[in-house]
């Protein structure tokens, strides 16, 4: 799938007291919690893991969050390091879950305030980085194989991501939790940066203010 990497619209900006549409700056991105980012050389990954850096750089010095699951099928012993993915040379700062990890690794390893697994209320002032995964079921080589109505999910995501309606997920990923907590957010602005489903998982890269 091709990058989907759209210009900020102006009408999805604030009106200044001046009268001009400006962008207000996303404190809430969305990123693959896919090891492939840090782990694999096809183009794809090497595409999502660009766009993650790219926006990381929008931080400007801002505290960063990350939410993910901690669920314990996702746990290492191995703090900071890939090495129970078969990637022990791999490190970053911190990180005992591999959504913190590969998280870490996109965002360019940055200092990290906090790690939890709701989002709660994110912080205006903050960037809380949502680390998740969509449809499991894309592809015959899928980690589900290949489900029916899972393709048609994720470009109603994609869509959901970029400013549309919220999509009901609970059937088509592996883990709803965080996804029911993102539909329950009501975002000023929504900018989808990319998105992919050629290794069988939907990923994305999407930016909101909440």
């Amino acid at each position: 799938m091709c990058a989907i990497v759209q210009a900020r619209p102006p009408s999805r900006g604030a009106i200044s007291p001046l009268g001009r549409v400006v962008w207000v700056t996303s404190n809430l991105w969305i990123v693959p919690g896919s090891p492939a980012l840090a782990l694999s050389p096809d183009p794809a990954s090497r595409r999502l893991l660009g766009a993650t850096r790219a926006l990381a750089g929008t931080a400007g010095g801002r505290a960063v969050d990350i939410v993910c699951s901690l669920d314990d099928r996702w746990r290492t012993e191995h703090t900071g390091s890939f090495a129970a993915w078969g990637a022990p040379e791999i490190t970053v700062r911190g990180g005992n879950h591999l959504g913190e990890l590969v998280a870490r690794f996109a965002l360019g390893d940055p200092e990290i305030r906090e790690v939890r697994g709701r989002i709660g209320t994110p912080d205006p002032d903050a960037v809380t980085v949502v680390v998740l995964d969509g449809p499991a079921g894309l592809t015959q080589r899928a980690p589900l194989s290949l489900v029916e109505g899972d393709a048609a999910a994720h470009e109603r995501i994609q869509a959901w991501l970029g400013g549309g309606a919220p999509e009901d997920v609970a059937t088509h990923v592996l883990e709803p939790a965080l996804w029911e907590e993102l539909a329950a957010l009501h975002p000023v602005q929504a900018r989808l940066i990319d998105a992919d489903g050629t290794l069988g998982v939907g990923r994305y890269v999407a930016e909101w203010r909440v």
